[in-house]
C-alpha cells in the first residue's frame, strides 16, 4: 500500500485533532474522550443495592437500611472524584452538551454488567423554571444518548412540580426531606423502568422518583447514574428517622 494512502486511512481512523475532553491534550479517538492520565476511577466497590461507591468491605453500604427504599437497585459508573466533578460541572453549567455522549458510554458499560430487564429509560426532571434558565436538562441528554445506543426508548415519565433547594447545600436528612412531594408522573409508566441521572449523592432524588413511578403503576424501578459520592462510614447516624415521613 502506498504510504500516502496509508497515512490518509490512518488519519481518517485516528485524526490528529482529537482532544481529551478534560485536559485538552491530543488523544487517539476512543468512546470516552479521555486521555490516559484523565481516566476516571471506575466504581468497582459499590453497594449492591443503592449502587453508591462505598467505603470498606461487605456488600452493603450501611445507609440503605436507614431509609425507605423505593429504588429496587441502582448503579453508578464512576467515583465522583475531581475528574468526574469537572465533567459534570461542564455539562451542567458550562453548556458542554457534547459531554452527554461519552457519559452515556460509561452508563452503557455499567448497564451491560447488570442483569436488569427493563422497558424504557427515563430521567430525573428539572422544574420548568430551572430548565428554562439553563436551557436543557443534562439528565435528559444523557438518557437520550443512552437510548440511542440501545433499542430501548427514552420516555419523559416524570415532571418536577415543586421548586426545591439546592441538594448540594443540604445534609443527608435535609436532602431526603427536600425532595418529598417534588415529582409527579406525566403518563402511566411501563412495568420496568431505569431512571437516569448525572450524580448520586444520597440517592434521595432517585428514590423519590421511584416512589412516584411505583404509585403510578411501575413494578420495578432501577437507578443509573454517571457518578456517585462515596458513602459515609458505617457508624454515621441520621438525625431524622426517614420512616416517619413515609406516606
Amino acid at each position: 500500500m502506498r504510504r500516502d494512502i496509508k497515512n490518509e486511512i490512518l488519519q481518517t481512523l485516528y485524526p490528529d485533532d482529537i482532544k481529551c475532553m478534560v485536559c485538552g491534550d491530543e488523544i487517539r479517538p476512543n468512546r470516552y474522550g479521555l486521555c490516559n492520565k484523565c481516566t476516571l476511577d471506575l466504581n468497582d466497590n459499590y453497594c449492591v443495592r443503592c449502587g453508591r461507591h462505598k467505603v470498606g468491605i461487605g456488600d452493603y453500604c450501611g445507609e440503605c437500611s436507614k431509609s425507605v427504599m423505593y429504588i429496587d437497585e441502582a448503579r453508578s459508573s464512576v467515583v465522583y472524584d475531581d475528574t468526574a466533578k469537572n465533567i459534570v460541572r461542564r455539562l451542567k453549567f458550562g453548556e458542554a452538551l457534547y459531554l452527554a455522549r461519552p457519559i452515556s458510554e460509561y452508563l452503557l458499560d455499567t448497564l451491560i454488567a447488570t442483569d436488569w430487564e427493563f422497558d424504557c429509560f427515563t430521567f430525573v426532571p428539572m422544574h420548568k423554571k430551572a430548565k428554562r434558565k439553563r436551557g436543557y436538562n443534562q439528565a435528559e441528554l444523557i438518557a437520550e444518548n443512552l437510548a440511542e445506543r440501545t433499542t430501548t426508548p427514552c420516555l419523559p415519565l416524570l415532571e418536577k412540580i415543586k421548586e426545591t433547594s439546592n441538594q448540594a447545600r443540604l445534609t443527608r436528612d435535609g436532602r431526603l426531606i427536600n425532595v418529598m412531594g417534588a415529582f409527579e408522573h406525566k403518563v402511566r409508566p411501563p412495568f420496568h423502568v431505569v431512571i437516569v441521572d448525572d450524580v448520586m449523592t444520597t440517592g434521595a432524588t432517585l428514590n423519590e422518583c421511584a416512589k412516584v413511578l411505583k404509585k403510578a403503576g411501575a413494578t420495578v424501578v432501577y437507578g443509573l447514574t454517571f457518578a456517585s459520592v462515596p458513602t459515609r462510614p458505617f457508624t454515621d447516624k441520621p438525625t431524622v428517622n426517614i420512616r416517619d415521613f413515609k406516606k
